[in-house]
């Protein structure tokens, strides 16, 4: 059985844009299965409708999970009380607090969990750029302390507009 991916885009964002769909298909080509859901609400998302096809969408153990920016603290809050095991997660871009902006801030309306999260997953990649001007470096670096992840900065300063798709397929084990 092939894997299956599950990728989230973030905030305000679809999965027409930047590099979803073409990741998408360079998995499909190596024989995974993906999954890149169009999340509801753009510019006012909601936590709960997010969760709701997250969990939809996942029926089983073992799924690779990446998460672009809001799409990855989605994951991360889906992994607090997931019914099934995730083999790895990536975020990309992943804000580790709302930085007062108010669209978001219901994604941030409690604290991580983060020994339910890492009961959930064992395998965490952690993807920042140099200069992201949306999410700072140190997200990634809080991120990666808290899950005992890997912490992967690339140069760049464009909140991963674009991705190498070779590395990101690099990521997936």
């Amino acid at each position: 059985m092939p894997k299956k991916i599950l990728i989230l885009h973030g905030w305000d964002a679809s999965p027409d844009e930047h590099w979803f769909l073409p990741a998408k298909e360079k998995f499909e080509k190596a024989g995974l299965k993906v999954f890149l859901p169009r999340m509801p609400g753009n510019y006012f998302p909601k936590k709960e409708q997010w969760l709701k096809i997250i969990k939809e969408t996942i029926k089983s153990d073992n799924w690779i999970l990446i998460g672009h920016s809001l799409g990855g603290v989605a994951i991360l809050k889906y992994l607090e009380n997931a019914p099934f095991k995730a083999k790895q997660v990536v975020l990309i871009a992943a804000a580790y607090e709302p930085m007062s902006f108010g669209p978001i801030e219901n994604f941030f309306d409690a604290p991580f969990q983060w020994e339910k999260i890492k009961l959930h997953c064992p395998k965490f990649d952690i993807v920042v750029e140099s200069d992201d001007p949306v999410v700072p470096i140190e997200h990634g670096k809080n991120f990666a302390k808290k899950l005992g992840g890997k912490l992967h900065v690339l140069p760049g300063g464009t909140h991963f507009h674009s991705l190498d798709l070779e590395f990101l397929k690099g990521l997936i084990k």
